[in-house]
C-alpha cells in the first residue's frame, strides 16, 4: 500500500527529527511485515530504539506525535494505528527503563515500565524489518519453544477469562483467529499472520465446526465491508460460546505440545477432576517450600513416545494369567497399606481387558504382579494407572515386565503414554519407569492447605 508506506516514512522522519537523529534503529513487526495488514482492523507495530536516553522535552513531544501527525493530515487513516514504544537501546536490552514513550490502543503515556510480549519479541527476532538505522535482528533474543508455549498458555487463560461474552465489535471474531494462530505456534514452533493461520486451520480441519472461523477469515480480509452490517453485529455479539468451544481445542493442543508440563494429571482426568479449594498444584519451578502454606507431596510425571519399547522376558517361575476386576482389586489391596480400589471402580474405569495384566507365581498360582492401563481415544493418550508387585516378589524384574508389556499392548491404541507417581515412594517407581524408556520428567507439588481457622 503506497499510502501506508508513505505514512511509515513520514512518521519515521518526524521521530528522527524530534530525537535529533540520535537513532539506533526503527523496526516494524506484526501484521505489516507478515503481509497481513488490514485497514480498519490492524495496527502498525513499531519499535524505536534511540542512541541515548530520551529527554523529558523529547518525550513530551513524542507522546502525542500520533495526534500531531493526524492534525496535519486529517484524512490519513494510518497515524492513529501506530503502536509500540520509543526507548533507549541499552535500556531495552537490559529490560530496565528510566523513561520511555508508549503508544497503545487505549492511549499513550510516558513511563518507566514495559514488558514486551513473547509473540512480538519472536516476530522482531525472526521477521522484524528495520526502516531506519541498524539492520541487525540479532539484538533481539529469539524466544524458545518453551517461551512460546507459555505465551500461548497465558493467551489461552485470557480467552477463558475475557471471551466468555463478546460484543458487536469486529475484534470479537478475532478471538477465533488468535486461537488458530496459537494452535499453529504449538504445532510448528513459529508465528504466522492471523489470516494465514485461519486459512491453514480451515484446510487442516482443526475445528469440528469451522463455519465461524471461515466467517472470521472473510471479515478479517475486508473489515470495512462488514463493520456496519446489523446481522454481522448480532453474530459477533453472540460469539462467546463458540470462542469457548474453540478454546477447548486449544486446551487439547496445549496438552499435546507438552503432556508432562501441561498438567499433573492425564488430559482426561484433568477434564473430569475438579481440584478442591484446599488443594494447590505447583510445577517445580513455581514452588517455594517456605511460602506454600500447606503439606507438600511431590509427584513426578513422565512420558513414553512408544518407540524402542523394551521387551524383557517373563522371569522364571512366573506366568501370565487371565484376570478381572475382582482379581486386580484384591491384589491392589494386598500391595498397599492405605490405597484401595473396588472391583466395581476398576470395571467402571477400564473396559479394555487387554490392558488388565496379571502375572502369577507358578508355585502357588497367586498373583505376584499386576498392572492396568487406560486409553483416551480422543487424543490417543495411554496412561499407566496401577502398577504393583507383591512385597515378597519384588526385585525380580516383574515391575519392568508389567510396564513394558503394557507399553507393547498400547502401541496400536495410543500415540504416547504418561505415568505419574509419588517422588518419595519407597518402591522407587521413578527409577522403574525410567528403566522402561520413560522420559521428560516434570515434578509437580500437590499441596494440601493447612486449616487457618
Amino acid at each position: 500500500m503506497k499510502m501506508l508506506d508513505q505514512s511509515v516514512e513520514r512518521m519515521a522522519d518526524r521521530i528522527c527529527a524530534i530525537l535529533d537523529n540520535k537513532i539506533h534503529s526503527i523496526w516494524l513487526y506484526g501484521s505489516v511485515v507478515l503481509d497481513d495488514f488490514r485497514p480498519g482492523w490492524s495496527d502498525i507495530d513499531i519499535l524505536v530504539l534511540t542512541d541515548g536516553k530520551i529527554t523529558e522535552r523529547q518525550a513530551l513531544r513524542l507522546v502525542r506525535l500520533r495526534q500531531t501527525m493526524l492534525e496535519t493530515e486529517p484524512d490519513n487513516p494510518f497515524y492513529r494505528s501506530f503502536e509500540g514504544i520509543i526507548a533507549d537501546v541499552g535500556e531495552y536490552r537490559a529490560g530496565s527503563f528510566t523513561r520511555l514513550v508508549y503508544w497503545g490502543t487505549s492511549g499513550e503515556r510516558i513511563t518507566d515500565r514495559y514488558r514486551q510480549d513473547v509473540f512480538s519479541l519472536y516476530e522482531l527476532a525472526k521477521y522484524g524489518r528495520s526502516v531506519r538505522g541498524v539492520n541487525d535482528r540479532s539484538i533481539f533474543a529469539l524466544p524458545s519453544a518453551a517461551d512460546l508455549r507459555n505465551a500461548v498458555r497465558e493467551h489461552y487463560e485470557s480467552i477463558r477469562r475475557f471471551a466468555v461474552r463478546t460484543n458487536e465489535k469486529l475484534y470479537s471474531c478475532g478471538w477465533l483467529l488468535d486461537i488458530a494462530r496459537c494452535v499453529y505456534t504449538l504445532r510448528h514452533g513459529d508465528v504466522i499472520a492471523k489470516t494465514q493461520a485461519g486459512i491453514l486451520a480451515l484446510a487442516e480441519k482443526i475445528f469440528e465446526d469451522d463455519e465461524p472461523l471461515r466467517k472470521a477469515v472473510m471479515i478479517r480480509q475486508d473489515p470495512t465491508a462488514y463493520r456496519d452490517r446489523d446481522e454481522v453485529k448480532r453474530w459477533l455479539e453472540g460469539l462467546g460460546p463458540t470462542v469457548q468451544r474453540y478454546a477447548d481445542v486449544l486446551e487439547r493442543e496445549l496438552y499435546l505440545a507438552d503432556p508432562c508440563g501441561a498438567s499433573s494429571l492425564s488430559f482426561r482426568k484433568a477434564k473430569r477432576f475438579a481440584v478442591p479449594d484446599y488443594i494447590k498444584i505447583f510445577r517445580d519451578y513455581h514452588f517455594d517450600p517456605a511460602r506454600c502454606g500447606g503439606d507438600d507431596e511431590p509427584y513426578f510425571k513422565l512420558i513414553h513416545r512408544l518407540r524402542d519399547i523394551k521387551r524383557p522376558g517373563l522371569p522364571d517361575g512366573y506366568k501370565l494369567v487371565p484376570c478381572g476386576g475382582d482379581d486386580l482389586a484384591r491384589h491392589i489391596g494386598e500391595c498397599y497399606a492405605k490405597e484401595r480400589l473396588s472391583a466395581d471402580e476398576l470395571r467402571a474405569r477400564t473396559t479394555d481387558r487387554d490392558l488388565m495384566l496379571a502375572v502369577a507365581d507358578k508355585a502357588d498360582g497367586r498373583i505376584a504382579a499386576s498392572g492396568i492401563a487406560e486409553v483416551d481415544r480422543g487424543i490417543r493418550e495411554g496412561t499407566l494407572e496401577w502398577i504393583q508387585v507383591s512385597p515378597e516378589h519384588r526385585r525380580r524384574g516383574l515391575g519392568q515386565y508389567i510396564v513394558c508389556e503394557l507399553l507393547h499392548r498400547l502401541r496400536r491404541k495410543a500415540d504416547f503414554v504418561t505415568v505419574s507417581g509419588k517422588m518419595n515412594d519407597s518402591c522407587c517407581p521413578l527409577a522403574l519407569y525410567r528403566s522402561c524408556g520413560f522420559t521428560d520428567c516434570v515434578i509437580w507439588h500437590i499441596v494440601t492447605m493447612r486449616d487457618t481457622d
